[in-house]
């Protein structure tokens, strides 16, 4: 694939993604692995911003208690505790460095009325440290690897992260 379509793609495919709940360090990962640095970089945290900022956008609509619903099946989020969190930037930016999967944080900042504008700065901020450092740790371990062991094993991670997410959440009952 030549490069200018490869990062609309996988600008693309980070996108969908994030925005059905996958491992965004995943992503970012398997990013810095196909592209060059800066682009896998811009795609990784352009891609999980606008994935972000989708699933956030659905669960402020009339269809959010379905999603809430699909996204924390058999987890008990800490709902209680986050309604007294801050709704500012800090806030936001303090939640994207706890550990845990990224979408249930976006659905409870969307419920507990966190604005657009502190999600997006906020989420923008929380996000930089770990794509930074994904992208750079992968990309100087892929320097390392032979071409043809970096494709096969990027394939077989990707496989494998994709059937646990599936079995774990089971997304098609």
């Amino acid at each position: 694939m030549s490069p200018l379509l490869a990062i609309p793609a996988a600008l693309a495919a980070t996108t969908v993604l994030c925005a059905v709940g996958a491992p965004r360090l995943w992503l970012c990962g398997i990013a810095a692995l196909v592209l060059p640095p800066v682009a896998a970089f811009a795609v990784s945290l352009l891609g999980a911003l606008a994935g972000n900022y989708a699933l956030f956008a659905v669960c402020r609509t009339r269809s959010a208690r379905r999603v809430v619903g699909w996204i924390l099946r058999g987890r008990q989020p800490p709902v209680g505790r986050l309604a007294r969190l801050s709704a500012g930037v800090s806030g936001v930016v303090l939640l994207r460095q706890m550990p845990g999967p990224g979408a249930a944080i976006t659905v409870l900042l969307a419920r507990i009325g966190v604005s657009t504008r502190d999600f997006l700065l906020g989420s923008l901020i929380g996000f930089l440290p770990t794509t930074l450092l994904t992208v750079l740790l992968t990309g100087t371990a892929a320097s390392c690897l032979p071409k043809d062991i970096l494709v096969w094993t990027t394939a077989a991670v990707a496989l494998v992260a994709a059937i646990v997410w599936f079995v774990r959440n089971r997304p098609f009952r």
